[in-house]
């Protein structure tokens, strides 16, 4: 994160200070209550002087051991080395846990990027340009994860994403069955009027039925067959009317079952 922490030492050094640059912020509503509570009291806070404190009191550890405690009792050569380094470990490990809380305190505002505002207003009321470079990693977060968000919302569906109102909607119009059609209505020949009664029978079936189809079976062979120019026989006559008689009884079954048909469906 671009965290601008010099300036925010040198500009809030004490509660009163930071109360009074943030008050018309709060109320001109750029930051919350809750941001200004916890403005105020952390940026003058303690850990301001951390870095000096762990230094000065690592030297102190340093010192006082070697000069004390150590036996042989440290040199002066040593003494000075030995309380740089402690000096310079100190500085870097208080700087280090102040970094750790100036993070704490950014993750615990309601409204960072009101906050960044505030910062800026104070900054161009105590004569600066207004340009801190703060940003927060926080905010750059959320602002990619609104930005993925619309994008993926104006992406085009995949298959696995693609609703089935959509699919059946996606479906071309010349593969839906035309039931309008009078060739869709109407069978092309005997075999095709056998399946129909097939499919159409399929929920209601009676043996009138069943001896109709297979009477239909047999006989299209002998009606597709080429017809011959022997002269019928009596005996012919009588099965022509017995089969006449029988063609009207299967077509009065197969009216009744179509209208029973129709009646279920209803």
């Amino acid at each position: 994160m671009s965290y601008p922490l010099h300036w925010l030492q040198a500009t809030f050094p004490s509660r009163s200070r930071a109360v009074e640059l943030l008050q018309p912020e709060l109320e001109k509503g750029v930051i919350t209550k809750h941001d200004f509570e916890l403005a105020t009291r952390f940026l003058p806070g303690g850990h301001r002087h951390w870095p000096a404190i762990y230094g000065v009191g690592a030297t102190g550890v340093t010192l006082g051991y070697g000069y004390s405690v150590a036996r042989p009792r440290w040199s002066h050569t040593k003494l000075t080395w030995g309380s740089g380094a402690a000096t310079l470990i100190g500085m870097v490990f208080g700087r280090v846990r102040q970094v750790l809380a100036h993070k704490q305190f950014t993750e615990a505002l309601e409204n960072p990027a009101g906050f960044i505002e505030a910062l800026r207003n104070v900054d161009r009321r105590l004569g600066g340009d207004g340009q801190l470079g703060f940003t927060l990693a926080r905010i750059r977060k959320d602002a990619a994860h609104v930005d993925t968000a619309s994008s993926g919302s104006s992406q085009e569906h995949g298959p696995e994403m693609v609703s089935e109102e959509n699919w059946k909607k996606s479906w071309p119009h010349s593969n839906a069955p035309d039931a309008a059609s009078p060739q869709a209505a109407q069978p092309k020949n005997r075999w095709e009027e056998i399946r129909a009664a097939n499919a159409r029978s399929s929920g209601y079936a009676s043996s009138w039925d069943t001896i109709r189809q297979r009477h239909e079976r047999d006989r299209l062979p002998n009606s597709t067959s080429s017809p011959t120019n022997d002269p019928p026989s009596p005996g012919m006559d009588d099965r022509a009317a017995e089969q006449a008689k029988f063609d009207a009884i299967l077509e009065a079954e197969r009216r009744r079952g179509q209208s029973q048909d129709s009646r279920d469906f209803v």
